[in-house]
C-alpha cells in the first residue's frame, strides 16, 4: 500500500491474501469450539493434552508435521522457535479456561455415575449431587428403553459461561497452501500478524468485513478496532488501495449457477441470490480460475448451511459475510444432546440475529421460488445429530437438490423424499466422501467414556460410495448430475486435511459412478475449483 494513503489515512482494502481467523483462547474457532459445552470438552480433552504433549516432548511433534501424511492427525504443527510461547499458551488456557475445564470434568464424572446407576428407578436423587458448574443447567432421563441420558439446557449454559474474554481476531498473510490444521494446533501470534481482542458479536468486526470489497478508512477502522500507535504500521501493511476485481453479477431471465468449491454453491435469479454452504477461497491471482470471496454479490438474501460441520458451517466465512446476508437457514438440532449443539445458537453468539432453523420439509418462499428442507441420513458416525437437512430450492422455473454428504444406506427413503418434491430436477449435487474419518476424529473430546478402536473404525464420517449414489439417481430424472464435496481444492486442506492419490477410493468410485452415467446416457460430472453456468 502507498505511504501516502496510509499517512492519510486514506480508503483501503483489506488485501485478498489477509486471512481472519477467529479464535478462541488461541485456537481457531470452529462451531464445537463455538458451543460452550463442546467448547469445554475440546479444551480439556484435545487441546490441552495436545498442548502438554508437545511441550512436554517437542520432538515427536516435529517429525510428524513434517510427514504429509500425519497431516491432519494429533500432532502440533508448530516451530522450533515457537516452543516457549506454546507453553505460555498452555498455562494461560488452564488459567482462564479454568470454569469450561471444571465443567468438561464434571460431565465425564456426572454421566459415569449415571451410566453406572440408573437402572430404570427414578432419577430425581441425581440433581442432589450436581456440582455448581451442572446445577441448573442439565435434565437426566431415560429413552424408551431405559437408557439415562444427560442433556443440556444449552441457552442458559451460554448464559452462564461469558466468553467474550476468549475470542481474538487473528489477521495474518499465511499463505493457504501453509495454513497448519485447524483442530490440532493452536494460532500463535508471528511477525507480521495483527491480533484483536473483539467479540465475535462486535459490528466492529463488519467494517473490516466490508473492507474486503468496499473502501474502508483506514483511521477509522484503527480507531475502532483500538490499534496502538505501536501496532499502526502492522496493521496499515495489511490494506492496499487498491480495489479487488470481481465478477460480474446473474443475467436478467436465467439462473446462474457458480460452483466456488467444495460444497458451495451460489444462485442467483431474479434479483434474488442464494449461497449454500459457504467455504470460499480469498487469495487472487490463481491459474486455476477460482472464485473467491470478493466475487459473491454484495448482499446474499439466503445463506443456507446443511450441518455443523467445520467445512460446511465454518465461523471465519461466515462471521465476513455477516454484513452482507438477509437470513441464514439452518437444521433444527436434537436439542440438549451433547454431540448436537445448535446451529442456531452458535450463530446467535457470532452475532447473527436473522436465523431460521428448519424442520424436514419445512419450507421458506420467497419472491421467485422457495427452499424445502430435505431429510440427510448418515455421515454422522451413528450419532443422534438431527442438525443436518439436504435442500431442495425451486428457482425461477428452475429446480436444483443438494443431497450434502448423504450415506444413502437406505435408498427407499430417497423415493419418498422425491415423492414429496418431484422426480425431475434441473441439477442434482452429492458429496462422495465414501470413507471418511473415525468416529472419534471428530467427537472424541465429547465421548464419556471410551470406545473400542474396532467400533471407532467401524463408524465412519463417510458418504455415497458409487453403488448407493446410483441408487439414489434411480429415483430422480435430473438433467445434470454433479459430484462435489471431495475436498481436494488447494485452500481446503486446512480445514479438510485430505490430499487424495489417483489411487484413493474416494476417487475411485467417484470415477465409477461417472462412467455409469455416461454408460446410461446421463449427463454427469465431478466439480472441482469452480463452475460458472447458466439453467
Amino acid at each position: 500500500m502507498g505511504t501516502r494513503a496510509a499517512d492519510a489515512g486514506g480508503m483501503v482494502f483489506l488485501k485478498p491474501e489477509v486471512k481472519l481467523e477467529p479464535l478462541l483462547c488461541g485456537w481457531y474457532a470452529w462451531t464445537h469450539l463455538i458451543s460452550p459445552v463442546q467448547h469445554a470438552m475440546n479444551v480439556t480433552y484435545r487441546q490441552l493434552p495436545l498442548l502438554q504433549s508437545f511441550v512436554t516432548n517437542p520432538a515427536i511433534h516435529f517429525a510428524a508435521s513434517k510427514d504429509p501424511s500425519l497431516f491432519a492427525g494429533p500432532f502440533v504443527d508448530l516451530e522450533r522457535d515457537q516452543l516457549n510461547d506454546a507453553k505460555a499458551l498452555l498455562a494461560d488456557m488452564q488459567r482462564r479456561c479454568a470454569m469450561l475445564i471444571r465443567m468438561a470434568k464434571d460431565i465425564r464424572e456426572q454421566d459415569t455415575q449415571l451410566q453406572n446407576g440408573a437402572k430404570g428407578y427414578s432419577l430425581s436423587d441425581f440433581y442432589r449431587g450436581l456440582p455448581e458448574t451442572l446445577a441448573g443447567l442439565v435434565e437426566f432421563n431415560y429413552d424408551i428403553n431405559n437408557h439415562p441420558r444427560l442433556r443440556f439446557y444449552e441457552e442458559l449454559i451460554y448464559d452462564e459461561h461469558e466468553r467474550d474474554g476468549l475470542s481474538q481476531i487473528m489477521l495474518s498473510r499465511v499463505e493457504e497452501r501453509n495454513r497448519t490444521f485447524f483442530m490440532s494446533t493452536p494460532r500463535l501470534k508471528k511477525n507480521g500478524d495483527v491480533l484483536l481482542q473483539l467479540p465475535f458479536s462486535s459490528e466492529k468486526l463488519d467494517m473490516l468485513s466490508a473492507s474486503r470489497t468496499e473502501p474502508q478508512s483506514l483511521d477509522e477502522m484503527s480507531a475502532a478496532l483500538g490499534v496502538s500507535k505501536e501496532g499502526r504500521p502492522t496493521f496499515e501493511c495489511l490494506f492496499t488501495t487498491e480495489a479487488p476485481t470481481r465478477a460480474h453479477s446473474s443475467s436478467a431471465g436465467e439462473v446462474r449457477v457458480r460452483y466456488f468449491g467444495h460444497a458451495c454453491v451460489l444462485l442467483q435469479a431474479g434479483g434474488v441470490s442464494i449461497l449454500v454452504d459457504p467455504m470460499v477461497a480469498f487469495e487472487e491471482a490463481h491459474e486455476d480460475n477460482r472464485f473467491v470471496y470478493a466475487d459473491l454479490p454484495n448482499h446474499i438474501d439466503y445463506v443456507v448451511l446443511s450441518h455443523n460441520h467445520q467445512d460446511h458451517c465454518a465461523p471465519e466465512i461466515l462471521l465476513q459475510l455477516r454484513h452482507r446476508i438477509g437470513q441464514i437457514l439452518v437444521p433444527s438440532c436434537n436439542a440438549g444432546n451433547i454431540c448436537d449443539p445448535s446451529i442456531e445458537l452458535a450463530l446467535h453468539y457470532l452475532g447473527f440475529r436473522n436465523v431460521r432453523s428448519m424442520r424436514a420439509f419445512d419450507v421458506v418462499e420467497f419472491r421467485v421460488g422457495r427452499i424445502t428442507s430435505l431429510p440427510f441420513p448418515g455421515e454422522h458416525v451413528d450419532l443422534d445429530i438431527h442438525s443436518r437437512h439436504g435442500i431442495y430450492i425451486e428457482i425461477a422455473g428452475r429446480r436444483f437438490s443438494f443431497l450434502v454428504d448423504s450415506d444413502g444406506s437406505d435408498p427407499l427413503l430417497f423415493r419418498r423424499i422425491a415423492r414429496r418434491i418431484g422426480r425431475e430436477l434441473d441439477a442434482l449435487f452429492i458429496g462422495m466422501e465414501c470413507h471418511g474419518a473415525p468416529l472419534t476424529w471428530l467427537y472424541g473430546p465429547l465421548l464419556t467414556r471410551p470406545i473400542s478402536r474396532r467400533d471407532d473404525e467401524s463408524r465412519r464420517l463417510s458418504g455415497l460410495d458409487s453403488q448407493r449414489a446410483w441408487n439414489i439417481l434411480q429415483e430422480f430424472d435430473s438433467r445434470k448430475i454433479f459430484v462435489y464435496a471431495m475436498g481436494q481444492e488447494p485452500w481446503l486442506r486446512y480445514i479438510m486435511g485430505l490430499e487424495y492419490t489417483p489411487d484413493s477410493v474416494q476417487l475411485k468410485e467417484m470415477e465409477a459412478l461417472l462412467a455409469r452415467c455416461h454408460e446410461a446416457g446421463r449427463e454427469a460430472e465431478y466439480l472441482y475449483v469452480s463452475r460458472d453456468m447458466q439453467f
